[in-house]
């Protein structure tokens, strides 16, 4: 019977697995980039993405999957897998380390289409790190078998806070947006300590529920991270507003506030 144990194991099972594969990828050096103006298509992807979806499909061959790499394989189970098996390619290529393999879970019961389905659970493994993260609908967010919250520690006030910028694929391409993300990211540089411009945000996701960054401020993010995302803010505790094209999430109140209000203001 499928639960959200059985379903976490398969989901840690995969994401280690792609993440051993992008592990020893990075250390030998030797994969093959196609390098685009706004992104980076990597042999490393398909390799790890290869890994998850063996591990997925021989534990559930009827669920649906979107895996980014290959895109979806259709199935007719009561749940959804997002699979991002590399989130930080540039990274990867550019020989940083702040890359994970994350695996987000939907039920898709009663959803009339994929983007109603309800995250239940979410998985990131920063492979260079040995870091797991796990969240789980109303059973927190762990990391590394250890339960954390984003309130185990003062909460960042606009003026002393790093913020994490998170944009979608297509903002760059499209003027509107960029000038609207480059106007957001500006005002957030003028109110806050720091911007931190995630190229890896899993792994930042995983950072936020920790507490160890203070607030996000997403324009028009790409659903196999926010979805996942978002449950992370949720299970550890983010205070969070949201609008159609935008989501914010802050350890604080007056953080919040500050940056639902440079975001609504410029959207």
């Amino acid at each position: 019977m499928e639960t959200l144990a059985t379903l976490e194991r398969t989901a840690i099972e995969a994401c280690t697995a792609g993440g051993s594969t992008l592990r020893d990828a990075y250390r030998a050096g030797d994969t093959e980039a196609d390098r685009l103006a706004h992104d980076v298509k990597s042999s490393a992807d398909t390799g790890s993405e290869a890994q998850l979806l063996e591990v997925i499909r021989s534990q559930y061959p009827d669920h649906r999957i979107d895996a980014e790499e290959s895109g979806v394989h259709e199935g007719d189970g009561p749940y959804e897998w997002i699979v991002d098996p590399l989130d930080g390619t540039n990274n990867f290529e550019a020989g940083l380390p702040s890359f994970a393999t994350a695996v987000t879970v939907l039920e898709r019961a009663g959803a009339a289409n994929p983007s109603d389905s309800i995250p239940v659970l979410g998985v990131v493994y920063v492979p260079m790190l040995d870091d797991l993260y796990v969240g789980r609908r109303d059973g927190g967010v762990r990391y590394n078998g250890q339960p954390v919250r984003t309130d185990d520690g003062p909460g960042g006030e606009p003026a002393t806070a790093t913020v994490v910028s998170v944009i979608g694929h297509d903002v760059k391409r499209q003027p509107e947006s960029a000038a609207v993300s480059e106007s957001i990211n500006r005002a957030i540089e003028e109110r806050c300590k720091r911007r931190l411009e995630s190229w890896s945000p899993t792994v930042h996701w995983g950072l936020l529920a920790r507490g160890t960054l203070d607030g996000v401020v997403c324009y028009r993010p790409d659903r196999e991270e926010q979805r996942l995302g978002e449950l992370f803010a949720a299970e550890s505790g983010l205070q969070r507003a949201r609008g159609e094209d935008w989501f914010v999430g802050a350890r604080s109140a007056s953080l919040l506030e500050s940056l639902r209000e440079l975001t609504v203001s410029r959207v």
